[in-house]
Protein backbone atom coordinates (compact mmCIF):
# COMPACT_ATOMS: atom_id res chain seq x y z
CA UNK A 1 0.00 0.00 0.00
CA UNK A 2 1.43 3.37 -1.05
CA UNK A 3 1.51 5.93 1.77
CA UNK A 4 -0.32 9.09 0.54
CA UNK A 5 1.83 11.26 2.80
CA UNK A 6 4.92 10.07 0.94
CA UNK A 7 3.18 10.79 -2.36
CA UNK A 8 2.68 14.34 -1.12
CA UNK A 9 6.42 14.64 -0.44
CA UNK A 10 7.29 13.27 -3.89
CA UNK A 11 4.92 15.78 -5.45
CA UNK A 12 6.67 18.60 -3.56
CA UNK A 13 10.11 17.45 -4.75
CA UNK A 14 8.97 17.31 -8.37
CA UNK A 15 7.25 20.71 -8.09
CA UNK A 16 10.25 22.40 -6.42
CA UNK A 17 13.02 20.72 -8.35
CA UNK A 18 15.13 19.62 -5.40
CA UNK A 19 14.98 17.85 -2.05
CA UNK A 20 16.22 20.97 -0.23
CA UNK A 21 13.55 23.23 -1.78
CA UNK A 22 10.84 20.68 -1.05
CA UNK A 23 12.05 20.40 2.55
CA UNK A 24 11.75 24.17 2.98
CA UNK A 25 8.26 24.16 1.49
CA UNK A 26 7.13 21.27 3.67
CA UNK A 27 8.85 22.58 6.82
CA UNK A 28 10.90 19.39 7.07
CA UNK A 29 14.62 18.71 7.08
CA UNK A 30 16.25 17.46 3.85
CA UNK A 31 17.24 14.15 5.53
CA UNK A 32 13.61 13.60 6.55
CA UNK A 33 12.43 14.20 2.98
CA UNK A 34 15.10 11.85 1.62
CA UNK A 35 14.12 9.14 4.10
CA UNK A 36 10.46 9.35 3.09
CA UNK A 37 11.38 9.19 -0.59
CA UNK A 38 13.57 6.15 -0.01
CA UNK A 39 10.72 4.48 1.87
CA UNK A 40 8.38 5.25 -1.05
CA UNK A 41 10.87 3.70 -3.47
CA UNK A 42 10.96 0.57 -1.30
CA UNK A 43 7.14 0.49 -1.26
CA UNK A 44 6.92 0.74 -5.04
CA UNK A 45 10.02 -1.32 -5.82
CA UNK A 46 11.28 1.19 -8.39
CA UNK A 47 13.53 4.27 -8.49
CA UNK A 48 11.49 7.47 -8.46
CA UNK A 49 14.29 10.04 -8.68
CA UNK A 50 17.40 10.26 -10.83
CA UNK A 51 20.18 11.37 -8.50
CA UNK A 52 23.05 11.01 -10.97
CA UNK A 53 23.35 14.70 -11.88
CA UNK A 54 23.66 17.93 -9.94
CA UNK A 55 19.87 18.22 -9.78
CA UNK A 56 17.40 15.58 -8.69
CA UNK A 57 15.06 14.68 -11.54
CA UNK A 58 12.01 12.41 -11.46
CA UNK A 59 12.19 9.17 -13.37
CA UNK A 60 9.28 8.16 -15.57
CA UNK A 61 7.85 6.30 -12.57
CA UNK A 62 8.41 9.37 -10.37
CA UNK A 63 6.54 11.64 -12.78
CA UNK A 64 3.70 9.12 -12.99
CA UNK A 65 3.34 8.92 -9.21
CA UNK A 66 3.58 12.71 -8.86
CA UNK A 67 0.64 13.02 -11.26
CA UNK A 68 -1.27 10.45 -9.22
CA UNK A 69 -0.41 12.45 -6.08
CA UNK A 70 -2.14 15.49 -7.58
CA UNK A 71 -5.22 13.40 -8.39
CA UNK A 72 -5.24 11.92 -4.87
CA UNK A 73 -5.11 15.43 -3.40
CA UNK A 74 -7.98 16.50 -5.68
CA UNK A 75 -10.01 13.45 -4.64
CA UNK A 76 -9.51 14.28 -0.98
CA UNK A 77 -10.66 17.84 -1.62
CA UNK A 78 -13.75 16.48 -3.37
CA UNK A 79 -14.41 14.24 -0.37
CA UNK A 80 -14.34 17.34 1.84
CA UNK A 81 -16.88 19.01 -0.45
CA UNK A 82 -19.18 16.00 -0.48
CA UNK A 83 -19.00 15.64 3.29
CA UNK A 84 -19.77 19.34 3.78
CA UNK A 85 -22.82 19.04 1.50
CA UNK A 86 -24.02 15.92 3.30
CA UNK A 87 -23.62 17.21 6.85
CA UNK A 88 -24.08 20.93 6.23
CA UNK A 89 -20.97 21.49 8.35
CA UNK A 90 -17.99 23.28 6.84
CA UNK A 91 -14.76 22.71 8.73
CA UNK A 92 -11.01 22.58 8.42
CA UNK A 93 -7.95 24.85 8.46
CA UNK A 94 -7.63 27.78 6.04
CA UNK A 95 -4.27 29.55 5.81
CA UNK A 96 -4.54 33.14 4.61
CA UNK A 97 -1.73 35.50 3.60
CA UNK A 98 -2.42 39.24 3.59
CA UNK A 99 -0.63 42.58 3.69
CA UNK A 100 -0.69 45.32 6.31
CA UNK A 101 -3.10 47.78 4.75
CA UNK A 102 -6.02 45.31 4.55
CA UNK A 103 -5.61 43.72 7.98
CA UNK A 104 -7.79 45.99 10.12
CA UNK A 105 -10.43 46.92 7.52
CA UNK A 106 -10.90 43.57 5.81
CA UNK A 107 -9.12 40.53 7.23
CA UNK A 108 -9.74 41.01 10.96
CA UNK A 109 -13.50 41.72 10.74
CA UNK A 110 -14.00 38.89 8.23
CA UNK A 111 -12.19 36.49 10.56
CA UNK A 112 -14.37 37.60 13.47
CA UNK A 113 -17.58 36.98 11.52
CA UNK A 114 -16.30 33.61 10.29
CA UNK A 115 -15.70 32.51 13.88
CA UNK A 116 -19.40 33.11 14.57
CA UNK A 117 -20.77 31.66 11.31
CA UNK A 118 -18.39 28.74 10.78
CA UNK A 119 -16.85 27.89 14.17
CA UNK A 120 -15.31 24.68 12.76
CA UNK A 121 -13.15 26.61 10.26
CA UNK A 122 -9.74 27.40 11.73
CA UNK A 123 -8.39 30.49 9.98
CA UNK A 124 -4.71 31.32 10.41
CA UNK A 125 -3.35 34.61 9.08
CA UNK A 126 0.22 35.42 8.11
CA UNK A 127 1.59 38.75 6.86
CA UNK A 128 3.09 37.72 3.54
CA UNK A 129 2.90 39.08 0.01
CA UNK A 130 4.23 38.60 -3.50
CA UNK A 131 6.04 35.74 -5.24
CA UNK A 132 7.01 33.92 -2.04
CA UNK A 133 3.37 33.82 -0.92
CA UNK A 134 2.24 32.53 -4.33
CA UNK A 135 4.90 29.81 -4.19
CA UNK A 136 3.54 28.68 -0.82
CA UNK A 137 0.01 28.75 -2.23
CA UNK A 138 0.98 26.45 -5.09
CA UNK A 139 2.64 24.04 -2.67
CA UNK A 140 -0.40 23.90 -0.41
CA UNK A 141 1.21 25.73 2.51
CA UNK A 142 -1.27 28.59 2.00
CA UNK A 143 -4.88 28.51 0.82
CA UNK A 144 -5.57 32.18 0.03
CA UNK A 145 -3.15 34.98 -0.87
CA UNK A 146 -4.44 38.55 -0.97
CA UNK A 147 -2.93 40.78 -3.63
CA UNK A 148 -3.36 44.27 -5.10
CA UNK A 149 -2.94 45.70 -8.57
CA UNK A 150 -3.25 49.08 -10.27
CA UNK A 151 -6.71 49.49 -11.82
CA UNK A 152 -5.18 50.78 -15.06
CA UNK A 153 -3.10 47.66 -15.58
CA UNK A 154 -3.93 44.15 -16.67
CA UNK A 155 -5.58 41.77 -14.24
CA UNK A 156 -2.80 39.51 -12.90
CA UNK A 157 -2.91 35.89 -14.02
CA UNK A 158 -1.00 33.00 -12.46
CA UNK A 159 -0.98 29.54 -13.98
CA UNK A 160 -2.94 27.06 -11.90
CA UNK A 161 -4.42 29.75 -9.68
CA UNK A 162 -7.80 31.48 -9.62
CA UNK A 163 -8.30 35.15 -8.78
CA UNK A 164 -11.34 36.64 -7.06
CA UNK A 165 -11.60 40.43 -7.05
CA UNK A 166 -12.84 41.73 -3.71
CA UNK A 167 -12.82 45.53 -3.75
CA UNK A 168 -11.81 48.74 -5.51
CA UNK A 169 -9.80 51.16 -3.37
CA UNK A 170 -9.34 54.63 -4.99
CA UNK A 171 -5.98 56.37 -4.89
CA UNK A 172 -5.56 59.67 -3.04
CA UNK A 173 -2.75 62.18 -3.44
CA UNK A 174 -1.25 63.05 -0.05
CA UNK A 175 1.11 66.00 0.54
CA UNK A 176 2.85 67.56 3.55
CA UNK A 177 0.65 70.21 5.21
CA UNK A 178 3.57 72.66 5.19
CA UNK A 179 3.50 72.81 1.39
CA UNK A 180 0.22 74.78 1.66
CA UNK A 181 -0.67 74.36 -2.01
CA UNK A 182 -3.84 73.74 -3.96
CA UNK A 183 -3.39 70.80 -6.32
CA UNK A 184 -5.68 70.83 -9.34
CA UNK A 185 -3.71 68.21 -11.30
CA UNK A 186 -0.63 66.11 -10.77
CA UNK A 187 1.30 68.46 -13.05
CA UNK A 188 1.23 71.00 -10.18
CA UNK A 189 3.72 68.75 -8.38
CA UNK A 190 6.38 68.62 -11.10
CA UNK A 191 9.77 68.98 -9.47
CA UNK A 192 8.50 68.01 -6.02
CA UNK A 193 9.89 65.16 -3.94
CA UNK A 194 8.05 61.85 -3.53
CA UNK A 195 7.68 58.95 -1.13
CA UNK A 196 7.17 55.88 -3.31
CA UNK A 197 6.32 52.23 -2.91
CA UNK A 198 8.69 49.38 -3.74
CA UNK A 199 8.97 48.47 -7.45
CA UNK A 200 6.15 46.23 -8.58
CA UNK A 201 3.59 47.47 -6.05
CA UNK A 202 0.31 48.96 -7.21
CA UNK A 203 1.15 52.44 -5.91
CA UNK A 204 4.62 52.45 -7.51
CA UNK A 205 3.03 51.50 -10.82
CA UNK A 206 0.35 54.16 -10.41
CA UNK A 207 2.79 56.92 -9.43
CA UNK A 208 5.05 56.32 -12.42
CA UNK A 209 2.08 56.02 -14.77
CA UNK A 210 0.49 59.24 -13.52
CA UNK A 211 3.77 61.18 -13.56
CA UNK A 212 4.38 60.12 -17.17
CA UNK A 213 0.84 61.21 -18.10
CA UNK A 214 1.48 64.58 -16.41
CA UNK A 215 4.71 65.01 -18.35
CA UNK A 216 7.40 64.67 -15.69
CA UNK A 217 9.61 61.93 -14.27
CA UNK A 218 10.21 61.12 -10.63
CA UNK A 219 13.16 60.05 -8.53
CA UNK A 220 11.70 59.08 -5.15
CA UNK A 221 13.52 60.42 -2.13
CA UNK A 222 12.14 57.66 0.09
CA UNK A 223 10.74 54.16 -0.59
CA UNK A 224 8.52 52.51 2.03
CA UNK A 225 6.54 49.29 2.22
CA UNK A 226 4.17 50.05 5.10
CA UNK A 227 1.72 52.95 4.93
CA UNK A 228 2.19 54.26 8.50
CA UNK A 229 5.82 54.84 7.52
CA UNK A 230 4.77 56.55 4.28
CA UNK A 231 2.38 58.89 6.08
CA UNK A 232 4.90 59.67 8.82
CA UNK A 233 7.45 60.76 6.21
CA UNK A 234 4.87 62.88 4.41
CA UNK A 235 3.92 64.54 7.70
CA UNK A 236 7.61 65.26 8.19
CA UNK A 237 7.74 67.11 4.88
CA UNK A 238 9.72 64.49 2.99
CA UNK A 239 7.47 64.43 -0.07
CA UNK A 240 4.10 63.63 -1.61
CA UNK A 241 2.70 60.15 -2.23
CA UNK A 242 -0.07 58.27 -3.99
CA UNK A 243 -1.80 56.08 -1.40
CA UNK A 244 -4.99 53.97 -1.37
CA UNK A 245 -7.84 55.67 0.44
CA UNK A 246 -8.18 52.66 2.74
CA UNK A 247 -4.85 53.53 4.36
CA UNK A 248 -6.21 56.90 5.51
CA UNK A 249 -8.76 55.42 7.88
CA UNK A 250 -8.40 57.12 11.30
CA UNK A 251 -7.46 53.80 12.89
CA UNK A 252 -4.46 53.45 10.58
CA UNK A 253 -2.80 56.82 10.87
CA UNK A 254 -2.41 59.66 13.30
CA UNK A 255 -0.02 61.56 11.05
CA UNK A 256 -1.18 65.06 9.95
CA UNK A 257 -1.24 65.08 6.15
CA UNK A 258 -3.16 67.00 3.48
CA UNK A 259 -5.25 64.89 1.08
CA UNK A 260 -5.94 65.71 -2.54
CA UNK A 261 -8.25 63.05 -4.06
CA UNK A 262 -7.87 63.96 -7.74
CA UNK A 263 -10.43 62.08 -9.84
CA UNK A 264 -7.95 60.96 -12.49
CA UNK A 265 -5.76 58.98 -10.11
CA UNK A 266 -7.55 55.65 -10.49
CA UNK A 267 -7.09 53.13 -7.72
CA UNK A 268 -6.07 49.63 -6.80
CA UNK A 269 -8.03 46.41 -6.86
CA UNK A 270 -7.77 44.12 -3.87
CA UNK A 271 -8.11 40.47 -4.87
CA UNK A 272 -7.53 36.96 -3.59
CA UNK A 273 -5.53 34.21 -5.27
CA UNK A 274 -6.53 30.61 -4.58
CA UNK A 275 -5.71 27.25 -6.11
CA UNK A 276 -7.82 26.29 -9.11
CA UNK A 277 -8.61 22.86 -10.46
CA UNK A 278 -10.75 19.84 -9.65
CA UNK A 279 -12.80 20.46 -6.49
CA UNK A 280 -11.00 23.75 -5.89
CA UNK A 281 -11.50 25.84 -3.89
CA UNK A 282 -12.78 23.56 -1.14
CA UNK A 283 -15.76 24.40 1.07
CA UNK A 284 -13.76 25.98 3.87
CA UNK A 285 -11.67 28.11 1.49
CA UNK A 286 -14.82 29.15 -0.37
CA UNK A 287 -16.44 30.19 2.92
CA UNK A 288 -13.45 32.40 3.74
CA UNK A 289 -13.46 33.94 0.24
CA UNK A 290 -17.18 34.67 0.59
CA UNK A 291 -16.58 36.28 4.00
CA UNK A 292 -13.84 38.52 2.59
CA UNK A 293 -16.10 39.54 -0.31
CA UNK A 294 -18.97 40.28 2.05
CA UNK A 295 -16.75 42.36 4.33
CA UNK A 296 -15.46 44.27 1.29
CA UNK A 297 -19.00 45.18 0.28
CA UNK A 298 -19.78 46.32 3.82
CA UNK A 299 -16.58 48.22 4.54
CA UNK A 300 -15.43 50.01 1.43
CA UNK A 301 -18.52 52.19 0.79
CA UNK A 302 -18.22 53.37 4.42
CA UNK A 303 -14.75 54.86 3.94
CA UNK A 304 -14.65 58.57 4.77
CA UNK A 305 -14.79 61.18 2.00
CA UNK A 306 -11.96 63.69 1.68
CA UNK A 307 -11.95 67.32 0.50
CA UNK A 308 -11.45 67.89 -3.21
CA UNK A 309 -8.18 69.82 -2.79
CA UNK A 310 -5.38 70.45 -0.38
CA UNK A 311 -4.98 73.53 1.82
CA UNK A 312 -4.44 76.91 0.35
Amino acid sequence: MIDPRRLHILRAVVANGSVAAAARALHLTPPAVSQQLQALERETGTPLLDRSGKQVRPTAAGRLLAEHAERVAAQLRQAERDLAELTGRVSGPVRLAAFQSVMSALVAPAARKLADTYPAIQVSVTECYGPSALAELRLGDLDIVLTEYDSSGATPAEEGLGLRTLAFDPFVLVVPPEWAITVRSLADLAGRTWVAGPPGTARDHALRRLAAEAGFSIEPRDVCVEFPSVLALIAAGRGAAIVPRLTLRPTLTGAPVATCPLPELGGRYIAAFHRAGPAQPGPAVMAVLDALASESRDSFPALPAFPASGPG
